[in-house]
């Protein structure tokens, strides 16, 4: 095993069909039914049939650009003690969300012991970031720190053993160690 911690370590879930996410699925699907009838209807009213063939056409457009939205992959990693969170969508395209320092951290804990949930709560987080794939994850762990501009923020994550190793080695005070899955 590499205890090499300068190395970068990554971990990538990918966001379950629940929630929001499974509301978007079915009012993308609904769309993708009411639209081509829609565009079908109005160049039947305008007698206007060459724009049948746009269907097709305008209908792939739509699938391609909007379906990349309902099944997001999280990404977080870490660096040197530095954490970056991104959520990469369709596979194709990745934008950065968040970036901060494990040693400035207040808190390292998990999600599902009460005790450090309600510390949660006392903190009340202004700004939240979720890299977590469901919100019932049995790993779920939060990283709550203060931004730049001094808003109190919280990360969730699904941990992993190494992801709290590098947490204890950069933050060692403030980080709680459970047993997790991976």
């Amino acid at each position: 095993m590499n205890n090499d911690f300068t190395s970068t370590y990554e971990y990538t879930v990918e966001q379950k069909s629940e929630g929001k996410f499974r509301l978007m699925r079915i009012g993308f699907m609904a769309l993708y039914i009411i639209y081509p009838l829609i565009f079908m209807a109005i160049a039947f009213i305008t007698q206007l049939f060459q724009l049948f063939a746009l269907v097709i056409v305008t209908e792939w457009m739509l699938v391609f650009f909007t379906w990349k939205y309902v099944k997001p992959e999280y990404e977080y990693s870490v660096t040197s003690g530095r954490v970056t969170f991104s959520i990469i969508y369709g596979r194709r395209s990745r934008k950065e969300k968040l970036t901060f320092t494990i040693k400035e951290c207040l808190m390292i804990a998990p999600m599902t012991v009460r005790e450090w949930a309600e510390r949660l709560e006392i903190y009340d987080p202004e700004v939240v970031y979720s890299a977590l794939s469901s919100s019932s994850s049995p790993d779920a762990y939060y990283a709550a720190f203060e931004s730049a501009d001094g808003k109190r923020c919280v990360f969730y994550f699904e941990a992993t053993e190494k992801m709290l190793k590098l947490c204890r080695n950069y933050n060692s005070s403030h980080t709680i160690m459970t047993k997790v899955r991976y």
